[in-house]
């Protein structure tokens, strides 16, 4: 592949962190909006406080994935400091196998949040709305995110299944690039033979090893 294992490092590593950010603010802005809801509701009549229930819900759930993406998520992007640390948990993390499976199953769950959490994004012009739409939107963007890292992480996959390597066993932050082994030029057979300019591998050869002295033609 042209891609380099450190480039995808790279991007690898910036959408973990873009992603951090993302949902600490969707922490902030998702619990704003459960306070909201609640708000609301306490000041409503009880006859109207059932067509919040949804509302709440969807905003819980999307608490929910945020806990565990804010808890799985820096576990992976930093698995090589901690399992440095002893952390053990983390370097299981960072197989790439599970790696995939872990980051998939999140955006899975970001998927079915802004989908859930746009279904009730229309509440009415109530004052608790401009919060809850801020907090879909936050959803979709974590899912968009999440979805460029799987995408990324497939990639350096592929990339250590096609150099031999074990996918189930190798780490995600611990693939190099390797350069080939540059192939020297072979000594002629016959050095007491007339060289000749036309023999390219006898030409790489005493180019290669200055030392050697040329044959000169009898």
């Amino acid at each position: 592949m042209l891609v380099s294992n450190t480039l995808l490092r790279g991007v690898r590593f910036y959408l973990y962190v873009s992603a951090i950010l993302l949902v600490v603010i969707e922490l902030i802005v998702d619990a704003l909006s459960l306070s909201s809801i609640n708000d609301l509701s306490d000041s409503l009549p009880s006859g109207y406080r059932s067509g919040l229930s949804h509302v709440r819900g969807a905003a819980g759930y999307t608490m929910f994935v945020t806990l565990i993406t804010l808890l799985l998520v820096p576990s992976i992007a930093f698995g090589g400091i901690l399992a440095n640390r002893g952390i053990a948990i983390a370097a299981i993390l960072n197989r790439v196998l599970l790696e995939v499976s872990a980051v998939s199953a999140l955006t899975l769950f970001w998927f079915v949040s802004g989908c859930v959490m746009a279904n009730y994004a229309d509440c009415g012009g109530r004052g608790m709305c401009s919060r809850f739409r801020a907090a879909t939107a936050f959803a979709w963007l974590l899912f968009f995110n999440l979805l460029a890292e799987v995408a990324i992480l497939v990639l350096i996959l592929l990339k250590i299944r096609s150099s031999n390597g074990d996918i189930k066993t190798a780490y995600t932050y611990d693939v190099d690039d390797v350069s080939p082994t540059p192939v020297m030029a072979a000594a002629p057979m016959h050095s007491e033979q007339p060289y000749s300019p036309t023999a390219r591998a006898e030409e790489s050869y005493y180019e290669s090893q200055p030392k050697v002295a040329m044959p000169t033609p009898h």
